[in-house]
């Protein structure tokens, strides 16, 4: 039996239900209190696409969402040593960070897949304007499980944005959909895809190409 998908998230603490896939956590953040289920959501996105992933959290998101570039230095080196194979990191930052760039790069070096969130609108934000992540952002003519190819400044790809596609007033944005494609790519890791043939193959299932007509 091949072992599950382990996925890194470099958010706040998971909660509730999806917590059960948590299999380790390091609390990288004064806070340890969330208030945002911002961490649970992420978890809980992951796990609709690739349920049999174990999880491991680096927390660096307390009572808000604010953080230090230490502390994702810090996690993102701490997932590579426990052997992830995908990293999801639903944040941004406004600036360029060289330490930032480094540790992505090591942890690309190592093997691990990183999926970063990308505003749809506005200025590139980091670490998913860094050439070893894939940008991603949410694309509504995208159903669960979809994904497009967009190819943007901003985004390299798009998928389902909202956290309830049932209900979008719950909503959803690029750090969902991020997480949906964390998810996504764990499935196909799981079927036997080669990491290094992720873009290529999230490219050949895109069920749409170019960015959105409102955003062209």
């Amino acid at each position: 039996m091949l072992r599950p998908i382990r996925v890194g998230l470099i958010d706040s603490a998971v909660r509730g239900a999806p917590a059960a896939a948590v299999v380790e956590t390091r609390l990288l953040t004064s806070a340890g209190n969330d208030r945002t289920g911002h961490g649970t959501q992420i978890a809980s996105c992951v796990l609709q696409h690739c349920p049999s992933a174990e999880l491991l959290v680096a927390q660096v998101f307390g009572e808000g969402r604010d953080s230090s570039v230490d502390a994702v230095l810090e996690g993102l080196d701490w997932l590579v040593s426990r052997g992830v194979q995908l990293i999801n990191m639903s944040f941004g930052m406004g600036g360029a960070s060289a330490r930032l760039a480094s540790a992505c790069r090591r942890a690309a070096s190592a093997g691990a897949i990183l999926v970063a969130s990308a505003p749809a609108r506005g200025s590139v934000t980091f670490p998913a304007a860094l050439g070893d992540c894939l940008a991603v952002t949410g694309d509504a003519r995208c159903a669960p499980g979809e994904v497009s190819w967009l190819g943007t400044p901003a985004a390299d790809f798009g998928t389902h944005p909202f956290c309830d596609p049932r209900n979008p007033e719950r909503g959803g944005g690029a750090s969902i959909a991020a997480a949906r494609m964390t998810g996504l790519i764990g499935s196909l890791l799981e079927g036997g895809a080669d990491a290094f043939d992720v873009r290529r193959e999230l490219r050949c299932r895109a069920a749409y190409v170019g960015a959105e007509r409102r955003h062209a």
